[in-house]
């Protein structure tokens, strides 16, 4: 029991510390670096799907290896580093591959049916190609087949955009992080400009299918049935904004670091007002807690960490590369959810209080949860992206 006291007491401290002022973001940033590696024990011990999985070795590829990210100096080539914990979890989601081409789907004796969800890998595991030269073909291999099954097998819906799911066509905003970075990482990769304007194409398929006119903007609704025409999930749910979000910033980042950004430019401004419209409208409804509500409209509307944390990395990112277009306003608000969000982290690592990813029945989306793997990625690509902003 003492033990118990002192552990807890000695984590107050260190949360009173991380939380009190500091004379420059780089000393700040400093201060709150403890808490990355009990974020990343957690996500990676909580890791059970074709999403985590991907999502996983995304964050720690921007944490730990930043120059091979997108965001990073040689996203498209090696430097000669070698990003070992990113290629482990690469490694299992091409081990996990079904013949079809879906990464991470063999868990246990189920596909969890989708059809976006296990490409969330494959940018991880083309970079495998380019930095395990012992196991060229085996990563290659393993990135073909899942663009493959993309391209030429997934299901396509009415306006030809790649559907989420492998059983029926339908639209969820977590597809464009999940599928659509991996088809311009191919592309970057490969120098295929055809792949550069797919992957901008099915962001902007995808918008027009779920973009709603919702109480503090334009902002996405969750999930949207092709074969119906009906909404399956209308609401505004922040985790739903922030994938695509994420998912955009990723796609138009990328498609700048090639030689065909220059012909690309007007893709390039799509991507970037429609990442501007979310942030706007999702830091519009911001809560006293400074954490954006789970729902804005359709579900509860309770604070929820992992889109805040999600969007602050994103608002991070974007006042970065795009100052231009976006100023001071965003790294505030970003500011304000990261300390609130690395105050509540538990000793355990956990972030708090966050929406439930897994539970039953459906929906899925309406109750708090204790552990998600999505949001212990979201909170590494916070710490990254707000690092890289000040040049830690």
């Amino acid at each position: 029991m003492r033990e118990t006291r002192l552990a807890v007491s000695v984590w107050s401290l260190l949360c009173l510390g991380a939380c009190a002022a500091h004379p420059s973001d780089a000393s700040l940033y400093q201060s709150k670096l403890w808490v990355a590696g009990n974020i990343r024990s957690a996500m990676l011990a909580s890791i059970r799907t074709s999403w985590e999985q991907g999502t996983a070795a995304g964050a720690i590829l921007e944490f730990n290896n930043p120059e091979y990210s997108v965001f990073g100096s040689s996203p498209f080539v090696s430097d000669g580093n070698f990003p070992f914990s990113t290629l482990q979890l690469a490694y299992s989601a091409a081990v996990r591959q079904t013949p079809d081409g879906r990464l991470s789907q063999e868990i246990g004796d189920a596909l969890d049916g989708a059809a976006l969800d296990g490409a969330s890998a494959g940018s991880a595991v083309l970079l495998g190609s380019l930095t395990d030269p012992s196991r060229y073909n085996y990563w290659l291999d393993a990135a073909n087949a899942q663009l493959n099954f993309l391209l030429n097998v997934a299901p396509r819906t009415s306006t030809g955009a790649i559907s989420h799911r492998v059983d029926s066509r339908q639209y969820w905003a977590d597809g464009v992080y999940m599928g659509f970075p991996f088809i311009a990482y191919f592309g970057a990769v490969t120098n295929n400009a055809t792949l550069l304007q797919i992957a901008y194409d099915q962001c902007r398929l995808y918008r027009d299918a779920l973009i709603l006119d919702g109480p503090t903007g334009k902002l996405w609704g969750h999930i949207y049935s092709d074969d119906n025409k009906t909404w399956i999930d209308e609401g505004i749910w922040g985790t739903g904004n922030a994938w695509a979000a994420l998912g955009m910033l990723r796609v138009a980042v990328t498609i700048q670091k090639t030689e065909h950004s220059s012909h690309m430019a007007s893709q390039i401004a799509c991507l970037t007002s429609w990442i501007k419209e979310i942030l706007d409208g999702e830091f519009a409804a911001l809560t006293t807690d400074n954490l954006v509500p789970n729902y804005i409209t359709g579900g509860p509307s309770f604070p929820d960490a992992a889109s805040s944390t999600a969007l602050a990395s994103v608002a991070y990112r974007v006042a970065y590369i795009f100052p231009q277009q976006f100023g001071k306003h965003y790294t505030h608000v970003a500011a304000k959810i990261r300390d609130t969000v690395i105050c509540n982290i538990t000793n355990l690592g956990t972030l708090q209080p966050i929406v439930d990813p897994l539970p039953d029945p459906f929906p899925y989306w309406n109750q708090t949860g204790l552990l998600s793997t999505e949001a212990q990625a979201f909170g590494l690509m916070m710490l990254s992206a707000w690092r890289d902003w000040i040049g830690a």
